[in-house]
């Protein structure tokens, strides 16, 4: 996988992630609410979890790493007033394409991963048993986009 990673920012929620969430993922009884109704400083913080290194190492140096860390943060964080799966599901396709890449898997499986992370912590499960899990599924599931 290539070495040059174009990460997700704010904006880039706000105009295109959070719409495609709307568009594909909204449904009529739990409505994605609009995205001034959402916390920056939550939402930075998932936004910089792929980017994070230690001592002058990445700690999710691989793409795969990096998608699942920003899918994970999202959801956990819970930056928005509704929505956060969703709109988490829609950033981590947004952010493997945005890379060159496709994530090849059913709505309905993205779907239970995103409650799977969002319920980890009623089953005892934190983050460092959840990533490396995630990280292992979309290696597997994830695909170079020949443009």
């Amino acid at each position: 996988m290539s070495m040059a990673v174009l990460y997700l920012d704010i904006s880039d929620i706000k105009e295109i992630c959070h719409p495609f969430a709307v568009a594909y993922f909204d449904e009529r009884d739990d409505p994605i609410p609009a995205f001034s109704d959402r916390s920056i400083p939550l939402l930075d913080s998932a936004l910089t979890l792929p980017r994070q290194a230690f001592g002058g190492r990445e700690l999710y140096p691989t793409l795969p790493e990096k998608a699942s860390i920003l899918f994970y943060g999202i959801i956990q964080n819970h930056p928005f007033e509704n929505g956060n799966k969703r709109i988490a599901t829609a950033s981590l396709l947004v952010f493997l394409y945005v890379n060159d890449y496709l994530l090849n898997a059913p709505q309905s499986v993205l779907a239970e991963k995103a409650i799977w992370i969002a319920r980890a912590g009623e089953k005892g499960l934190k983050k460092d048993d959840i990533v490396p899990k995630l990280t292992e599924w979309i290696e597997q599931h994830v695909k170079e986009d020949k443009k």
